[in-house]
């Protein structure tokens, strides 16, 4: 591992997008203007091709995965961390004592550095390579706008916070990781200011990731104190089983308490319910910054985390009992909402935070595999919806009110391809990536409580929903194109249900100018590029895993210390998955027993969850295509569930009502105070005394009399003698 060029040079990972954040930003505005995404190019693309590199190696050394392979034919035991490399940049932090007293902590140290193992090399494939292919459609897509440099300056930015956040080999720089992001994400939310929205999103994003990174920091603050270190791995690596097992009784009381506050700053920056209304806002920014931070790689950042993490969550059934509760919770409370979306980007947010959830319940259900196996295939296929919706707003003049909106295929026919493969991917639909990935999570849940599987195949069904909800309304029926694309206003006349006599639909393709068929000019190839490649990913990333689990990706990831220390974990506190008597290690990408129960268990899982999915979009058929007046007689049956799906909860007005607003009150009554008091205060002493005084003292001191003002300096010099020599 050590030989391996980008394991020599790790710091050139996070370093050469930062580089090309610098000159983007720096160079841009004058230099570069129209050609400042090369810079982000060349060091995304740069840092890519190191992360591959780890996998598959370069001309002197062999990748990851030749060796991953070697060990499989090594004498047994082999160590966890065989696949592991640690590099030490520099020492960053160095505080306190080497020599304590009682009740001190001791010294504090932190390095920079990189940690690199089978985990480390997934995420960081995922976070660049992805990163470069949406770099790739953002400078079609944000093509002559003014911020131009700025915003690839920030998405430099961002991508380096982000792998220093899956290579850090301790808290303190992962923590520094995880803020960077949250700084990139508030920057680029934020991108258009002049809008007040967008600005508020930002803000919103800003103070509710704030939350959970309050309780994220206590947590790592409790971990110091306790274990006297903050590393991961190695001599004083807190998540080593044998540092684990050595605390003193009254430390070993407090471990449960980590993973809880670290499980709060998960669901802050993953969007886990209730701190999940960050995201919808979020969709403010440009549709390239929903792709790359909102879909591919930010929200996951919580997933990674608790993986990572997984021996102090294994430790603790608390924890993976609330992080499992409150993922089932928000996939199938952001799935209902996602139903009566009518915004394209609002739509694929609410799925991102309901797909998160499946996520969370992966790996609290002892599946982290499951767990970072989803996160993979919901890369490629969220950015590829996203994507695909950043075409449609780019050709529709900025419109994505799916109810103006109706028989794209024809005006955009690559896009409607790329759209359902997305769709299909993320419905689970038997073949597709997104299939794969969601039946291990629900098999593993299913193992864990039939409750918890129950629901997670239920918010399959409404997945698969409202999905094809989002396809059928957009890009199949008669053709409807919004206001702003129409040669008249009154060519369209919509029904009840939203969609538009046959006529009426072939007047107004004959009214639309010539240039609109022509796709290239709403379909440009810098933008339909990376949307091919993503779609690629989204039909094949789910034999990654399939269908020998153990010799594929849950092998190799397997192989990581977390996992491993996470299993040995789990069999020491009996909190295994039962197969025959004996602990099923699947989850963890260990080998598997003799017993194939659990390999009859997958399969009818996966039957199950295949007819659930079909069933889903055999219903959305039915009410978004065969008959779209459907869907709004149905909902007129239900006005309750309807104004309660569409406020979406009133989440948002209960934190207006409960929080915002008290607060604002305390704020204006302490700003109040400070009016009115602390400045009058301030007007006394610098305005009325200095008056007041000044004029008292120059009237009866500066009268014009030299002899008066040579008395005064004398009596003041015998002042001063006379406190000297006292």
């Amino acid at each position: 591992m050590n030989a391996l060029f980008a394991v020599k040079y790790s710091f050139l990972i996070p370093l050469l997008p930062l580089l090309g954040a610098m000159v983007s930003g720096l160079f841009g505005a004058r230099l570069l203007k129209g050609a400042s995404h090369w810079p982000i190019w060349i060091g995304v693309g740069a840092s890519a091709v190191l992360c591959f590199s780890v996998l598959l190696g370069n001309p002197t050394a062999r990748g990851m995965l030749a060796q991953w392979r070697d060990l499989e034919n090594a004498p047994r035991p082999v160590s966890p961390q065989a696949l592991a490399a640690s590099r030490d940049w520099y020492t960053w932090i160095e505080a306190g004592t080497t020599h304590p007293q009682p009740g001190q902590t001791g010294q504090f140290t932190a390095t920079a550095g990189a940690w690199i193992d089978p985990l480390t090399a997934v995420m960081l494939c995922v976070v660049t390579g992805i990163g470069l292919f949406i770099t790739i459609y953002a400078a079609a897509y944000m093509k002559g706008d003014d911020g131009y440099y700025r915003f690839f300056a920030f998405v430099g930015l961002f991508i380096f916070a982000m792998c220093i956040l899956v290579m850090a080999n301790n808290f303190i720089l992962l923590y520094l990781g995880w803020e960077g992001v949250g700084l990139c994400s508030y920057l680029l939310i934020g991108y258009y200011y002049q809008r007040p929205s967008a600005r508020e999103a930002a803000k919103k994003a800003f103070l509710v990731n704030r939350v959970g990174d309050f309780a994220f920091a206590l947590g790592i603050m409790l971990t110091f104190y306790i274990f006297g270190s903050v590393s991961f791995f190695g001599e004083h690596g807190i998540l080593e089983p044998r540092v684990l097992g050595s605390l003193p009784a009254a430390k070993a009381a407090l471990v449960k308490w980590i993973p809880l506050l670290l499980m709060i700053g998960a669901f802050g920056k993953s969007a886990q319910f209730p701190l999940h209304v960050w995201l919808p806002d979020a969709m403010e920014g440009p549709t390239p910054v929903s792709a790359l931070i909102h879909a591919a790689t930010m929200v996951t950042a919580g997933v990674y985390m608790i993986v990572r993490c997984g021996p102090l969550f294994v430790s603790s059934a608390a924890a993976s009992g609330i992080v499992a509760f409150v993922g089932a919770f928000t996939a199938l409370f952001a799935a209902t909402i996602a139903m009566r979306q009518f915004d394209l980007k609002k739509v694929l947010a609410y799925s991102t935070i309901s797909q998160l959830g499946y996520m969370f319940v992966g790996v609290a259900a002892l599946a982290p595999v499951a767990g970072i196996f989803h996160l993979v295939t919901h890369a490629f296929f969220k950015a590829l919806l996203f994507l695909a919706a950043g075409v449609v707003m780019h050709a529709m003049a900025g419109e994505l009110d799916m109810r103006k909106l109706s028989g794209l295929k024809r005006v955009l026919p690559w896009t409607r391809w790329m759209m359902l493969i997305g769709c299909l991917a993320l419905a689970g639909c038997p073949f597709f990536s997104g299939f794969f990935s969601k039946d291990e999570i629900i098999g593993a849940a299913w193992a864990q409580n039939r409750t918890l599987g129950l629901v997670m195949l239920l918010a399959a069904f409404l997945t698969a929903y409202y999905a094809f909800r989002l396809y059928f309304r957009v890009f199949e029926g008669p053709q409807v194109l919004p206001v702003a694309l129409q040669a008249s206003d009154n060519l369209t006349h919509h029904d009840s249900g939203g969609a538009s006599h046959p006529q009426a639909a072939s007047l107004l393709d004959a009214a639309v100018p010539h240039a609109l068929h022509q796709t290239h000019g709403h379909e440009p190839r810098l933008m339909i590029f990376p949307l091919v490649v993503l779609a690629i990913g989204a039909v094949l990333a789910g034999y990654l895993n399939w269908p020998a689990r153990v010799q594929d990706l849950g092998g190799f990831l397997g192989q990581s210390p977390s996992l491993r220390y996470s299993y040995d974990l789990a069999v020491q506190y009996g909190r295994g998955q039962e197969a025959g008597g004996k602990v099923a290690p699947e989850p963890f990408g260990q080998e598997a027993t003799d017993d194939d129960s659990r390999v009859w268990q997958f399969t009818w899982i996966m039957g199950i969850s295949a007819l659930v999915s079909l069933s889903g979009i055999g219903l959305a058929y039915l009410m978004h295509l065969k008959d779209r007046s459907s869907a709004a007689r149905m909902a007129g049956r239900f006005p309750t569930l309807t104004r309660l799906l569409d406020a979406k909860y009133w989440v948002d007005e209960v934190y207006q009502a409960g929080i915002i607003e008290p607060l604002r009150k305390v704020g204006s009554f302490f700003y109040g105070i400070d009016r009115i008091f602390i400045d009058g205060l301030i007007w006394v002493i610098g305005f009325v005394v200095p008056e007041s005084a000044g004029t008292a003292l120059r009237l009866t001191t500066q009268r014009g009399y030299l002899q008066g003002y040579a008395a005064t300096m004398l009596f003041g010099l015998v002042i001063i003698m006379v406190i000297l020599f006292w």
